[in-house]
């Protein structure tokens, strides 16, 4: 019966603490390349990811940083490197300096600028004009 609970406990928190922690500076390694693409008639800056940014790719990840709350009625938010109150966009930032967020059903209120650590599956965005280079599905922020 031990041997039972051991193994449980194993697999458990396994489980618990397998995302793989990142940093703002890892999802740095990226470079955009312009190429024509004939579904929006013009040109589209095309990101290529580095070794270690494409293996990470569909697995579960956990990075902190300011959490914008652009539309928080329509569920609409962004994991920033930067705060927004200092132009999270401008000068150090870019595409790779935000994570669009897609957090699980049930999550908290969040301020502006709110540091938080998230959790959940990251995805790398090559061909969606319309949206960032990274977003992360499953998402749950931690308050800091």
């Amino acid at each position: 019966m031990n041997k039972l609970i051991y193994i449980l406990i194993f697999f458990i928190s396994n489980n618990l603490f397998s995302q793989i922690e990142i940093d703002w500076f890892k999802l740095r390694d990226v470079y955009y390349k312009s190429e024509y693409r004939e579904d929006i008639d013009g040109y589209f800056q095309t990101p290529y990811f580095g070794e270690e940014v494409e293996s990470l790719d569909g697995k579960e990840v956990k990075i902190t940083g300011y959490m914008l709350t652009l539309a928080p009625d329509e569920g609409v938010f962004v994991l920033s490197q930067n705060p927004y109150a200092d132009c999270f966009f401008c000068g150090y930032g870019g595409p790779e300096s935000a994570i669009e967020l897609t957090l699980k059903p049930g999550y908290d209120d969040f301020f502006m600028d709110e540091l938080v650590t998230v959790v959940g599956i990251l995805r790398l965005k090559r061909e969606d004009v319309s949206s960032g280079v990274y977003i992360m599905y499953d998402a749950v922020a931690i308050r800091q």
